[in-house]
């Protein structure tokens, strides 16, 4: 049983699932948006989708992990290759399963295209680079939306994605020049134009990011404590530029603790 747990990570999967949670609250404009049984269910899915997704993880790198992880469930003997495929598929199925709970076909369609967009990265597109980084951060925007959709539609959410998109991606890049050296079998943007022009292009992400920043403020009455809080999202960010060219471990963790900080600004602005 330990084995599977390690397996499916489970608490790494919790913490990344209370984006749901996050993105129903800013859709509300509330915090009454725990009430709603629905997020829950959106949580779940998630929730299960997110196992499920580093089960596959592991499937795929299990020749790998012999390596450079060899105490891991599948290279330790732990746990079969052909368990763990099994494993995934019913989370999988499990989590669809969960979706139709929501009653929102939307929310049941995303669900299926989150875990395509997984199993394609999985198989084929993490070993692309950009592509692999595109979807990864494609599918941590889009975390948010999922958990708006059991409220609403929200404006705000969308905005919050495709920050979180563009944030992510700049930190995926940002990684991916770091660990140039040893991604011997993936093909990697700082391996197609340079370390240079990749971190440039990190750079101009992050301003993007940045750049969005005031709209809840300016154009939806969001109030100044909101302001606040997301200026030191803001300044993490820029700072994270500067360093990421001279320390790309400090960067990419600097743009971490900017993206916590700008959850708490969302969170902040669309409670108060």
């Amino acid at each position: 049983m330990k084995g599977y747990i390690s397996l499916m990570r489970p608490l790494n999967a919790i913490m990344a699932s209370l984006g749901t949670i996050i993105g129903g609250i800013i859709a509300r404009e509330s915090l009454s948006a725990l009430y709603f049984y629905r997020l829950y269910i959106a949580m779940a899915t998630v929730f299960l989708v997110l196992m499920a997704g580093n089960v596959l993880n592991d499937y795929f790198d299990a020749d790998v992990d012999r390596i450079n992880h060899p105490k891991r469930p599948i290279p330790s003997g732990q746990i079969s290759r052909a368990s763990a495929r099994v494993l995934a598929i019913v989370l999988f199925a499990t989590a669809v399963v969960v979706s139709v709970f929501t009653f929102n076909l939307i929310q049941v369609i995303i669900a299926i295209i989150a875990i395509l967009l997984l199993i394609t990265y999985e198989w084929k597109a993490k070993a692309l680079g950009l592509t692999g980084n595109i979807i990864i951060s494609l599918l941590v925007g889009l975390i948010f939306v999922y958990g708006s959709l059991s409220i609403r539609l929200s404006y705000l959410v969308l905005i919050l994605s495709v920050m979180a998109f563009l944030a992510n991606l700049a930190r995926e890049i940002v990684k991916d020049v770091e660990d140039v050296r040893g991604d011997v079998n993936r093909v990697t943007l700082p391996k197609k134009i340079g370390k240079g022009l990749s971190l440039v292009a990190s750079a101009v992400f992050i301003v993007i990011a940045v750049s969005l920043s005031p709209i809840p403020y300016l154009f939806f009455g969001w109030k100044i404590f909101y302001v606040f809080v997301v200026a030191i999202s803001d300044i993490l960010f820029i700072a994270s530029v500067f360093f990421s060219f001279h320390d790309q471990t400090v960067g990419q963790n600097l743009i971490k603790v900017a993206m916590i900080f700008g959850l708490i600004a969302f969170l902040v602005g669309s409670s108060i």
